[in-house]
């Protein structure tokens, strides 16, 4: 889970489990960002290097004025979309047809950030050339990558991770020191949470010592093997794990801590039961986290029924091959990189990969399919999207690669297009209708949905001779085929198109019998669209009397459905046809009614639509400070997609701007803007809805549904008494520094920076009667 709010400074995920260790390292990864702008964390998989890089980031990121930025990028295979994932990772829409980089650099420009690149060996040179692009770019800009190899840009600095320190061979410390080694402490702390009370003693101090040293040190090896004191005790773990370890004695000696982690998750598969190995090889097929509706759907068959899916999951977390993400009202599951891809390895040992990929696929080609883009469920269904967004992009690169499903592909991309814009991911999904278009040419009643769906993504994206194209193309295919449906909306987005290319009268004509068509077809959503999108041209094009209708019949018809996204857009273009005809009082509440539907539903582009024609309303009614941080307020926003104010409405924002500098000065006038450019979104919004600045209420660093383990909430007790680490450690008999870990991890988990605050969540969560 991963804090994204407007006006916060960075996104690092969080972890569920705390932080052991690697201090020296840590010291090591902040002098190399101190003194070099990219820093690569390099080492096999399971060694750690992305807890490191995720540690670092979020003790670090108080260091940079604009925050800490994770891109997980292990879901992510084509090159070309890399630019766009890390655009969404900072919180920035795709909202330009220009070339992605130059773009990212220009946002990130004036900011000090530290930018996270996760998992950047299967993109390595695409990774380099962003990196090296960006770094030129933006001279306060640090980046931090974990990679298996390095990107070779120059002035990298590679800090290759290393093992977790266990004790020497022959080496006998007391078992009161042991956990000073930090693989000793990492399965003491990891098989505590699995088995109340586990402490390392004087009678198993030999068989953890052994079994740290077999493991090598691999922080995700002692994991795996910690899970088992559930039901082993340590010299049962280490017995099971030599023979193991014999069987597999012969590997390549240029890469023995990859036969060490291979002989390790080979352990832990044959321990499960024949069912969990199952769920294990058919969930890697997953990429991203997945729900249980998901699993069932995806995961179920042959000898396993829907029904036992939640109590395989439920045994897989346990066992720490499955992780739960933390917050969220839907549980989601992860596997980690190293595990999938044993589990994608033994998937296709048994001949199933394609079976389940397909599976997979039909599975998000399902929920794509909802209908729901304009329903009273739209928001639930989205937001639903966006958290498979790894998941629906794995689904189309299976009908990309595998023979024979570019039309089921073709078919999923088109009923994605109300996501595409919804979140701004217009590159992609213009990349894939491309792509499936070029692959799916024995189905043209398919294609030309394909061809009307790629336009207006190009549309919206701003490329209007792409979109102008490839929407002629589309009307004149469907009106031979007699494919009325795709008509209409061909028609419906030309005019648009033609609005913008100089043709608006013609653009009007088409849009009206686009609007016909969608009527003759009871097609209520074509006609909500169209409703908007007529009003909105008849308003820019000096009809505002006429558009009021339009406008107000598609605000009825919204309403009537639960639609909410349109619906904002029509109480836009109402209240700037009412301002336009001289009633300001109304067009001022019309755009404040359309500004909370907008924040409601988190539309980025929207949102500064009505900030802007806010500004315009106070500027005429010579409310000029008002007018003058409204302006301001929709200046950053618009900076923060990035996009700009659509050029035919740039005339009243400088009609508004010239009228609002005269009566300020140009001193005062400016100081207002850069003081309103300076504000946190979600205060801009409030003072433009004239809501109490108390209203407003800065997110935490991670999701409030984060729940802290029961060894912290006693820790965050003790500490609302007013003790020291010390304190904490000699009443719980722990070590200090592990007491100082638990501390360090209720901040993370929390968005919290001082103990002072741990006291005040923990008398919160007590309650008044406590």
């Amino acid at each position: 889970m991963r804090d994204r709010s407007p006006g916060t400074r960075g996104s690092i995920r969080c972890e569920l489990s705390g932080f052991v260790g690697r201090r020296a390292e840590l010291g090591r990864v902040r002098a190399a960002l101190a003194s070099a702008r990219l820093v690569t964390l390099t080492g096999p998989g399971g060694i750690g290097k992305t807890r490191l890089a995720v540690q670092a980031a979020t003790e670090m990121r108080r260091s940079f004025r604009d925050g800490a930025w994770m891109t997980e990028l292990a879901g992510l295979r084509d090159p070309g979309l890399l630019a766009p994932e890390v655009a969404r990772s900072l919180g920035l829409l795709d909202q330009s047809a220009s070339w992605g980089v130059a773009t990212l650099a220009d946002s990130l420009a004036g900011r000090q950030v530290l930018l996270v690149l996760d998992n950047c060996e299967h993109l390595l040179d695409a990774c380099a050339v962003l990196a090296g692009a960006l770094l030129r770019a933006c001279p306060g800009l640090r980046i931090l990558t974990t990679s298996r190899q390095v990107l070779g840009v120059p002035g990298e600095v590679t800090f290759p991770v290393p093992p977790m320190s266990v004790p020497a061979e022959g080496q006998l410390p007391g078992w009161d020191s042991l956990l000073e080694y930090e693989a000793v402490h990492l399965f003491a702390e990891r098989g505590a949470a699995v088995l109340p009370g586990f402490a390392v003693d004087a009678g198993n101090r030999q068989a953890i010592m052994e079994l740290c040293r077999r493991l090598e040190g691999i922080p995700l090896a002692i994991e795996l093997a910690a899970v088992r004191l559930r039901a082993m005790s340590p010299e049962q773990i280490l017995a099971r794990l030599a023979d193991r370890f014999g069987l597999l004695s012969a590997g390549d000696p240029a890469t023995p801590r990859h036969g060490t982690l291979q002989a390790a998750l080979r352990w832990s598969y044959d321990l499960l039961t024949t069912d969990e190995r199952v769920l294990w090889r058919r969930s890697s097929v997953f990429t991203g986290s997945f729900d249980l509706d998901a699993a069932e759907s995806v995961c179920a068959g042959d000898s396993i029924v829907a029904e036992m899916v939640a109590d395989l999951i439920d045994g897989l977390v346990a066992k720490s091959v499955l992780l739960r993400r933390p917050g969220g009202r839907t549980a989601r599951y992860v596997l980690l990189d190293t595990i999938r891809d044993y589990g994608q390895q033994r998937l296709e040992e048994a001949g199933r990969g394609a079976l389940l990929r397909r599976r997979h696929r039909d599975c998000y080609a399902a929920l794509a399919a909802k209908k729901e883009g304009l329903g009273a469920g739209q928001i639930q269904w989205i937001d639903g999207l966006d958290a498979d967004h790894d998941n629906l992009r794995a689904a189309l690169e299976f009908c990309l690669a595998e023979p024979g499903e570019a039309e089921a592909g073709l078919r999923m991309a088109c009923d994605l297009w109300l996501y595409w814009e919804t979140r701004g991911h217009l590159t992609e999904g213009r990349r894939f209708l491309d792509a499936l278009l070029g692959r799916a040419l024995h189905a043209p009643g398919l294609s030309v949905r394909g061809r009307w769906v790629a336009g207006y993504l190009a549309l919206v994206q701003g490329d209007g001779d792409a979109a102008r194209s490839l929407l002629e193309e589309a009307l004149f295919e469907a009106n031979s085929l007699g494919d009325t449906e795709a008509a209409a909306y061909a028609a419906q987005f030309l005019g648009r198109a033609l609005l913008f290319t100089g043709e608006p009268d013609r653009g009007l004509a088409l849009t009206g019998q686009a609007l016909s068509r969608h009527r003759t077809a009871a097609d209520w959503q074509g006609v909500v669209l169209t409703l908007v999108q007529l009003g909105v041209m008849q308003t820019l094009m000096g009809h505002p009397e006429t558009a009021a209708a339009k406008l107000e019949e598609c605000i009825a018809e919204c309403e009537a459905h639960g639609e909410r996204w349109n619906r904002s857009y029509a109480l836009w273009g109402l209240g700037l046809a009412a301002w336009l005809l001289g009633d300001d009082g109304r067009a001022a509440e019309l755009e404040q009614a359309a500004l909370r539907l907008k924040r409601d539903v988190g539309d980025k582009v929207g949102i500064p639509l009505c900030l802007e024609a806010l500004a315009w309303i106070a500027a005429s009614r010579d409310q000029a400070r008002r007018a003058a941080d409204l302006l301001g307020a929709a200046t950053a926003a618009w900076n923060s997609i990035p996009a700009s104010l659509p050029a035919p409405l740039a005339g009243y924002r400088e009609a508004a701007a010239g009228r609002t500098r005269d009566a300020l000065g140009d001193t005062s006038f400016t100081a207002h803007l850069v003081r309103a450019q300076a504000m946190p979104s979600s205060r801009a919004i409030a003072t433009a809805l004239g809501e109490p600045a108390g209203a407003v209420r800065p997110a935490p660093a991670c999701s409030e549904a984060v729940r802290l383990t029961a060894r912290e909430r006693e820790v965050a007790a003790l500490i609302a008494q007013g003790l020291s680490n010390r304190d904490i450690a000699a009443r719980l008999v722990i070590s200090a520094r592990t007491a100082e870990t638990h501390v360090e991890h209720i901040m993370v988990k929390l968005g919290l920076t001082a103990r002072a605050q741990i006291a005040a969540w923990t008398a919160a969560e007590a309650g008044p009667d406590a």
